[in-house]
């Protein structure tokens, strides 16, 4: 109830009012959009000019029907305002009389009053006039579009702030509504130091709406500059602390350690300031105090032309297009929202088949300067690599050789024994083979002596049968003078068997 105002109702006391007013704010499920309808709701109010809600549901339907038409033929015409803004105040209506009344509308027809931002007429002077804040802009330009890289560099480089710094760079980077950037807090920032980013976790407490993003390295290395000041000044960052705060009195202690969120106000402000004081980006368009709103509109809108910079910048650097749709908080349709489901990982790097946000952190960062000391960075780390390459292939090269010597001495070694063992076995062979040798030479000669030997005893019978025939008888002497005529030929003739019989005699004695 805090955030009623006099100019809706003046009699707080008043239960009816009381009543329709909790019925509206209470069915708005955020503060952003509570603020906006509100705004929207006071608008129509005006229009009508009523001062209390019970005036807007003491009618009939018809009636109701009515104003309702005529209020959206009057923001066309009059106010020029776009087909999505009159949406905007449409619904917040449609909200007030869903939860405070019980008439059927017909929305639907309703709804075809809000018309479109295209007009039929090619009358030069209705033309004129439609454009009279934008007379300047080509056809291109007049269309709502995101910021041109050029137009955020530009802004960029003009902020004084290092908090605008920030707002710009965190915006185009992460793809967050301004309402989200606003009450981030320190908790909802994790620091991802393979690529030195920050992964951000956007309506942390939000079952419905929490998301994740990332941020640029350009904008982590802005945030903790900005952190680490904050440090200095004596400020002690909790994880409720706000991420961007309000200035504050670096004398003042007490405001150093209770620090507060920017409002929207100040949000947009800071961010309009830069465009318009010190850039030619935006236009600062005149106000209309009647109906307190600034009158026609610039090409881009003030901070959701970020957000479309992130979008089409992912897009066209080739990021996977529920990706993208996930990190900007969007729902995706149909039952795919319940099992499309992906982790932070997969969000940040992609897979081998789509690609995540790493691929459009060229396009994301401002600074060519940054983005020369990424590119820098990265050589280096090619350069590192290829050497830790060369490095390992030559030292695999020499463990390589060192396996191969090792190898070749292990075989060396291996034929030594083989010949050594095979010069053994040949040797014992050779032994073996000169030992049959011998014997057979042994053999030989003894079977010589043997048919020696016999053929003395043949001469020995034949000598003995010449006696006999001769005296009819062999004596003693004559055997003897035989044996002895014998032993005296082989001793002559025959030294082998004459050494062989002389061993066999001594044996014998």
């Amino acid at each position: 109830m805090q955030i009623v105002k006099k100019d809706i109702n003046n009699d707080l006391n008043d239960k009816e009012e009381k009543r329709l007013y909790s019925n509206f704010i209470y069915s708005i499920k955020t503060e952003v959009s509570r603020q906006m309808y509100i705004k929207c709701l006071k608008y129509y109010m005006k229009f009508l000019g009523v001062n209390t809600l019970k005036a807007l549901i003491d009618k009939p339907q018809k009636i109701i029907e009515s104003d309702i038409k005529e209020y959206l033929i009057y923001l066309r015409n009059q106010k020029k305002i776009s087909y999505i803004t009159a949406s905007l105040y449409l619904s917040a209506i449609r909200k007030f009389y869903y939860v405070n009344s019980d008439h059927q509308f017909k929305w639907d027809l309703i709804t075809s009053y809000l018309g479109n931002d295209d007009t039929d007429e090619d009358n030069n002077d209705t033309y004129e006039s439609s454009n009279n804040n934008n007379s300047d802009l080509t056809e291109g330009e007049q269309q709502d579009r995101p910021y041109s890289k050029k137009e955020i560099k530009q802004m960029f480089n003009a902020a004084q702030d290092i908090r605008v710094k920030i707002i710009i760079s965190l915006m185009i980077s992460s793809g967050l509504r301004y309402g989200a950037v606003n009450i981030l807090k320190t908790g909802d920032l994790e620091k991802i130091e393979k690529f030195n980013l920050y992964k951000i976790t956007a309506y942390r407490k939000s079952k419905k709406f929490k998301c994740y993003t990332f941020c640029s390295p350009e904008c982590s290395t802005l945030i903790d500059t900005y952190l680490s000041y904050r440090k200095n000044q004596g400020e002690i960052l909790k994880s409720n602390s706000p991420l961007i705060r309000e200035q504050f009195n670096t004398n003042d202690k007490l405001k150093v350690n209770n620090p507060r969120h920017l409002t929207l106000v100040t949000f947009r402000s800071l961010i309009n300031d830069v465009l318009t004081k010190y850039t030619n980006l935006r236009k600062k368009l005149d106000f209309d105090y009647e109906n307190r709103r600034k009158e026609g509109r610039n090409p881009t809108m003030l901070t959701h032309g970020m957000r479309k910079y992130f979008t089409v910048e992912c897009t066209k650097a080739g990021v996977y297009h529920e990706i993208v749709e996930k990190m900007l908080g969007h729902q995706i349709p149909g039952s795919r929202r319940h099992y499309l489901i992906f982790d932070p990982q997969t969000l940040l790097e992609g897979t081998a088949e789509c690609k995540g946000y790493v691929a459009a952190l060229d396009a994301l960062t401002i600074n060519d300067e940054n983005r020369l000391q990424k590119q820098v960075k990265e050589l280096k780390e090619q350069d590192n690599y290829n050497k830790y390459i060369i490095d390992k292939k030559m030292k695999e090269k020499d463990e390589e050789i060192a396996k191969i010597k090792q190898a070749m001495r292990t075989i060396t070694d291996q034929i030594d024994i083989m010949k050594n063992e095979l010069i053994a076995k040949q040797t014992k062979k050779l032994g073996k083979v000169k030992k049959i040798e011998d014997d057979f030479k042994k053999m030989e000669s003894h079977l010589f002596e043997t048919e020696i030997f016999a053929q003395k005893l043949d001469e020995v019978n034949q000598k003995r049968e010449e006696i006999f025939a001769k005296k009819g008888f062999v004596t003693k002497e004559d055997e003897e003078l035989i044996k002895n005529s014998i032993l005296d030929d082989i001793k002559q003739n025959e030294p082998g068997l004459w050494q062989t019989l002389s061993h066999q005699q001594q044996q014998q004695q």
